[in-house]
């Protein structure tokens, strides 16, 4: 089966999950699933971007269980007539991958995006040798916008491929099998 379509296999097909803005109460799940899924170390400052995304960033959780993750930051533009919604990490832990959780965080990002007309474009930076990430985007309609040289100080090959998309051309979908959990600050 083509990662377009996850019901034409034997996998088990999409599982119903929970997505959760991220809080200083499930931070630490963030945190966590980072540090098993990719080989960076994520400061504080990640952290409070990420959270600055709004609802962007999401946790994906099954059960009480995190399975997966997007992580968005914003990014003004130099003239400052718009902003980026930039795609930091899109991660989901090896137990739960082909349930399609990567796909609904990331339209779920894409939606929340297209949103805001003060974003015009997302973007995000693959390893150039990561044949099956960038195939995931372009399902998407992300495009190759240049190479950036020498991006990853620690990974080889240290270049990355720059994908974007024109977030005034998405067109939001609803996302099924997912539950929303929203945070509200004035509930204790």
């Amino acid at each position: 089966g083509t990662m377009a379509d996850d019901s034409d296999d034997d996998r088990p097909g999409p599982v119903d999950v929970t997505f959760r803005d991220l809080t200083p109460e499930n931070e630490p799940d963030l945190r966590r699933l980072n540090a098993v899924i990719f080989p960076i170390r994520y400061s504080d400052k990640f952290y409070a971007e990420c959270a600055a995304a709004g609802s962007a960033t999401q946790l994906a959780y099954v059960g009480a269980e995190l399975a997966g993750a997007i992580a968005c930051r914003l990014e003004l533009l130099p003239d400052r007539s718009g902003a980026l919604l930039y795609v930091m990490t899109v991660g989901v832990l090896a137990p739960h991958r082909d349930r399609a959780i990567g796909t609904r965080l990331l339209r779920h990002a894409l939606n929340e995006g297209s949103r805001d007309p003060f974003l015009t474009h997302a973007y995000l930076h693959v390893q150039t040798n990561n044949a099956d990430a960038i195939a995931f985007y372009k399902k998407f309609g992300f495009v190759e916008d240049g190479v950036a040289r020498n991006y990853y100080k620690r990974l080889e090959p240290p270049d990355a491929a720059v994908l974007r998309l024109d977030l005034r051309e998405w067109t939001p979908e609803t996302i099924r099998g997912v539950t929303y959990e929203r945070f509200d600050p004035m509930a204790q």
